[in-house]
Protein backbone atom coordinates (compact mmCIF):
# COMPACT_ATOMS: atom_id res chain seq x y z
CA UNK A 1 0.00 0.00 0.00
CA UNK A 2 1.15 3.58 -0.62
CA UNK A 3 0.16 6.63 1.74
CA UNK A 4 -1.50 9.76 -0.23
CA UNK A 5 -4.84 11.07 -0.96
CA UNK A 6 -8.20 9.08 -1.15
CA UNK A 7 -10.44 9.86 -4.09
CA UNK A 8 -13.51 9.96 -2.55
CA UNK A 9 -12.79 10.84 0.88
CA UNK A 10 -10.10 13.54 -0.14
CA UNK A 11 -8.51 12.57 2.97
CA UNK A 12 -5.04 13.15 3.26
CA UNK A 13 -1.70 10.69 3.97
CA UNK A 14 -3.75 7.61 3.73
CA UNK A 15 -3.16 4.34 3.21
CA UNK A 16 -4.43 2.95 -0.46
CA UNK A 17 -5.46 -0.01 -2.09
CA UNK A 18 -3.08 -1.44 -4.58
CA UNK A 19 -5.62 -2.90 -6.09
CA UNK A 20 -9.18 -1.63 -6.38
CA UNK A 21 -11.90 -2.62 -8.89
CA UNK A 22 -13.50 -0.47 -11.43
CA UNK A 23 -16.44 -2.99 -12.82
CA UNK A 24 -17.49 -4.94 -9.51
CA UNK A 25 -15.70 -8.51 -9.86
CA UNK A 26 -19.26 -10.02 -9.65
CA UNK A 27 -19.79 -8.81 -13.35
CA UNK A 28 -17.16 -11.17 -14.12
CA UNK A 29 -18.89 -14.36 -13.57
CA UNK A 30 -19.52 -16.48 -16.36
CA UNK A 31 -17.04 -15.12 -18.56
CA UNK A 32 -13.66 -17.05 -17.79
CA UNK A 33 -12.55 -19.74 -19.96
CA UNK A 34 -11.27 -23.00 -18.42
CA UNK A 35 -7.94 -21.03 -18.42
CA UNK A 36 -9.28 -18.82 -15.93
CA UNK A 37 -9.15 -15.54 -18.58
CA UNK A 38 -12.07 -13.95 -19.41
CA UNK A 39 -12.58 -12.18 -23.06
CA UNK A 40 -12.14 -8.19 -22.86
CA UNK A 41 -12.71 -6.38 -25.88
CA UNK A 42 -11.29 -3.11 -27.28
CA UNK A 43 -12.72 -2.18 -30.27
CA UNK A 44 -10.64 1.51 -30.91
CA UNK A 45 -7.79 -0.42 -30.80
CA UNK A 46 -8.53 -2.34 -34.01
CA UNK A 47 -6.59 -2.54 -36.74
CA UNK A 48 -7.05 -5.11 -39.31
CA UNK A 49 -4.70 -7.94 -39.50
CA UNK A 50 -3.73 -7.52 -35.71
CA UNK A 51 -5.35 -8.54 -32.53
CA UNK A 52 -4.37 -6.00 -30.14
CA UNK A 53 -7.88 -5.04 -29.29
CA UNK A 54 -8.04 -8.85 -27.94
CA UNK A 55 -6.81 -8.73 -24.25
CA UNK A 56 -7.33 -12.41 -22.25
CA UNK A 57 -6.87 -10.79 -18.60
CA UNK A 58 -6.91 -13.09 -15.15
CA UNK A 59 -8.94 -11.09 -13.42
CA UNK A 60 -11.12 -7.85 -13.21
CA UNK A 61 -10.10 -4.37 -14.16
CA UNK A 62 -8.40 -2.77 -11.13
CA UNK A 63 -6.26 0.48 -10.68
CA UNK A 64 -4.25 1.39 -7.66
CA UNK A 65 -4.01 4.35 -5.21
CA UNK A 66 -7.58 5.39 -6.03
CA UNK A 67 -9.10 4.84 -2.59
CA UNK A 68 -8.64 4.30 0.67
CA UNK A 69 -9.64 0.96 2.56
CA UNK A 70 -12.62 2.04 4.35
CA UNK A 71 -14.08 4.11 1.55
CA UNK A 72 -13.42 0.98 -0.66
CA UNK A 73 -14.21 -1.88 1.62
CA UNK A 74 -17.31 -0.11 3.19
CA UNK A 75 -19.12 2.59 1.12
CA UNK A 76 -17.99 1.11 -2.41
CA UNK A 77 -18.26 -2.42 -1.15
CA UNK A 78 -22.07 -1.72 0.04
CA UNK A 79 -23.22 -0.42 -3.09
CA UNK A 80 -21.92 -3.93 -4.94
CA UNK A 81 -23.44 -6.20 -2.95
CA UNK A 82 -26.44 -4.76 -3.19
CA UNK A 83 -25.90 -4.62 -7.06
CA UNK A 84 -24.57 -7.87 -7.22
CA UNK A 85 -28.02 -9.06 -5.13
CA UNK A 86 -30.39 -6.76 -7.26
CA UNK A 87 -29.55 -7.90 -11.02
CA UNK A 88 -27.35 -11.32 -10.53
CA UNK A 89 -28.27 -13.64 -7.55
CA UNK A 90 -32.23 -12.50 -8.28
CA UNK A 91 -32.21 -12.69 -11.62
CA UNK A 92 -34.51 -15.65 -11.69
CA UNK A 93 -37.08 -13.99 -9.60
CA UNK A 94 -37.88 -11.09 -11.56
CA UNK A 95 -41.07 -11.08 -14.02
CA UNK A 96 -40.82 -11.74 -17.96
CA UNK A 97 -43.50 -9.92 -20.09
CA UNK A 98 -43.89 -8.78 -24.12
CA UNK A 99 -44.95 -5.66 -24.54
CA UNK A 100 -45.38 -4.05 -27.89
CA UNK A 101 -43.75 -6.80 -29.77
CA UNK A 102 -40.51 -6.14 -27.38
CA UNK A 103 -39.38 -8.28 -24.27
CA UNK A 104 -39.16 -6.78 -20.83
CA UNK A 105 -38.13 -7.88 -17.62
CA UNK A 106 -39.71 -6.28 -14.18
CA UNK A 107 -37.00 -5.98 -11.39
CA UNK A 108 -38.47 -5.92 -7.94
CA UNK A 109 -37.74 -5.17 -4.84
CA UNK A 110 -35.47 -2.16 -5.68
CA UNK A 111 -33.40 -0.13 -3.27
CA UNK A 112 -33.38 2.81 -5.69
CA UNK A 113 -30.59 4.39 -3.88
CA UNK A 114 -28.13 1.83 -3.88
CA UNK A 115 -29.11 0.56 -7.24
CA UNK A 116 -28.51 4.24 -8.56
CA UNK A 117 -25.18 4.85 -6.39
CA UNK A 118 -23.71 1.66 -7.30
CA UNK A 119 -24.26 2.00 -10.89
CA UNK A 120 -22.78 5.47 -10.54
CA UNK A 121 -20.11 4.34 -8.47
CA UNK A 122 -18.48 2.36 -11.83
CA UNK A 123 -19.19 5.24 -13.83
CA UNK A 124 -17.17 7.42 -11.80
CA UNK A 125 -14.08 5.24 -10.45
CA UNK A 126 -14.04 4.81 -14.77
CA UNK A 127 -13.85 8.39 -15.14
CA UNK A 128 -10.54 8.93 -12.86
CA UNK A 129 -8.91 5.63 -13.45
CA UNK A 130 -6.19 5.80 -16.28
CA UNK A 131 -6.29 2.15 -17.48
CA UNK A 132 -6.82 1.91 -21.08
CA UNK A 133 -9.79 0.35 -20.79
CA UNK A 134 -12.30 3.54 -19.70
CA UNK A 135 -9.40 6.31 -21.81
CA UNK A 136 -12.61 7.29 -23.39
CA UNK A 137 -14.76 8.32 -20.22
CA UNK A 138 -13.23 11.58 -18.95
CA UNK A 139 -16.39 13.30 -17.18
CA UNK A 140 -16.71 16.99 -16.87
CA UNK A 141 -14.84 18.13 -13.62
CA UNK A 142 -17.92 19.34 -12.32
CA UNK A 143 -20.02 16.71 -13.09
CA UNK A 144 -17.04 14.41 -11.62
CA UNK A 145 -17.33 15.99 -8.01
CA UNK A 146 -21.22 16.30 -8.23
CA UNK A 147 -20.73 12.10 -8.59
CA UNK A 148 -17.92 12.05 -5.56
CA UNK A 149 -20.32 13.37 -3.43
CA UNK A 150 -23.08 11.59 -4.24
CA UNK A 151 -21.77 8.80 -3.57
CA UNK A 152 -19.88 9.25 -0.40
CA UNK A 153 -22.69 11.24 0.99
CA UNK A 154 -25.40 8.01 0.10
CA UNK A 155 -27.50 10.72 -1.75
CA UNK A 156 -28.96 9.39 -5.11
CA UNK A 157 -31.10 12.71 -5.56
CA UNK A 158 -33.45 12.27 -7.62
CA UNK A 159 -34.62 10.34 -10.89
CA UNK A 160 -33.79 12.97 -13.22
CA UNK A 161 -30.20 13.63 -11.61
CA UNK A 162 -27.97 11.70 -13.57
CA UNK A 163 -30.34 9.13 -15.15
CA UNK A 164 -29.38 5.87 -16.10
CA UNK A 165 -31.06 3.53 -18.92
CA UNK A 166 -30.82 -0.82 -18.09
CA UNK A 167 -31.01 -2.51 -20.93
CA UNK A 168 -30.46 -6.46 -20.78
CA UNK A 169 -29.34 -8.33 -24.21
CA UNK A 170 -30.88 -11.66 -25.30
CA UNK A 171 -30.25 -14.50 -22.74
CA UNK A 172 -28.72 -16.77 -25.96
CA UNK A 173 -26.28 -13.49 -26.72
CA UNK A 174 -22.47 -13.51 -26.32
CA UNK A 175 -21.81 -12.21 -23.18
CA UNK A 176 -18.49 -9.85 -22.90
CA UNK A 177 -17.53 -6.84 -21.62
CA UNK A 178 -15.69 -3.72 -24.29
CA UNK A 179 -14.36 -0.34 -23.34
CA UNK A 180 -17.38 2.13 -22.36
CA UNK A 181 -17.73 5.19 -24.64
CA UNK A 182 -19.31 8.96 -24.67
CA UNK A 183 -22.38 8.63 -27.65
CA UNK A 184 -22.65 12.31 -28.26
CA UNK A 185 -20.62 15.54 -27.14
CA UNK A 186 -24.73 17.12 -26.35
CA UNK A 187 -24.29 19.60 -22.87
CA UNK A 188 -26.23 15.98 -21.01
CA UNK A 189 -23.48 13.61 -22.56
CA UNK A 190 -24.66 9.70 -22.56
CA UNK A 191 -22.07 6.88 -21.49
CA UNK A 192 -22.48 3.50 -22.95
CA UNK A 193 -20.95 0.72 -20.59
CA UNK A 194 -21.75 -2.73 -22.00
CA UNK A 195 -21.09 -5.79 -18.98
CA UNK A 196 -21.60 -9.35 -19.48
CA UNK A 197 -25.35 -8.98 -20.74
CA UNK A 198 -25.88 -5.66 -19.60
CA UNK A 199 -26.12 -2.39 -21.57
CA UNK A 200 -26.29 0.63 -19.24
CA UNK A 201 -26.37 4.10 -20.47
CA UNK A 202 -25.57 6.87 -17.98
CA UNK A 203 -26.81 10.62 -18.79
CA UNK A 204 -24.22 12.69 -17.43
CA UNK A 205 -26.50 15.95 -15.78
CA UNK A 206 -29.57 16.32 -15.47
CA UNK A 207 -32.76 15.48 -17.53
CA UNK A 208 -36.17 15.14 -16.29
CA UNK A 209 -37.54 13.78 -20.06
CA UNK A 210 -36.59 10.41 -18.67
CA UNK A 211 -38.12 10.42 -15.45
CA UNK A 212 -41.19 8.15 -16.01
CA UNK A 213 -39.47 5.79 -17.98
CA UNK A 214 -39.47 2.27 -17.45
CA UNK A 215 -35.56 1.47 -18.24
CA UNK A 216 -34.57 4.43 -15.47
CA UNK A 217 -34.53 2.90 -11.48
CA UNK A 218 -36.78 4.87 -10.18
CA UNK A 219 -38.32 5.36 -6.31
CA UNK A 220 -41.06 2.67 -6.79
CA UNK A 221 -39.44 -0.34 -5.81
Amino acid sequence: MNIGKCKLCLKEDVELLSKSHIIPDFFHVGLKNEKGRYSLILPDKYIKGRNQHLKNPFGAMFESDLLCATCDNKIISSYETALNSMLIENENSNCDFEYGGKNFKIYKNIDYRKLKLGLLSILWRASIAKNEMFEQINIRTEHEEKLRLMILNNDAKDVEDYPIFIYLFDKDDEKLITNPRFLDDNPNQKAQFIINGYMFIFIIGKDSTFKLSSSVPNNSG
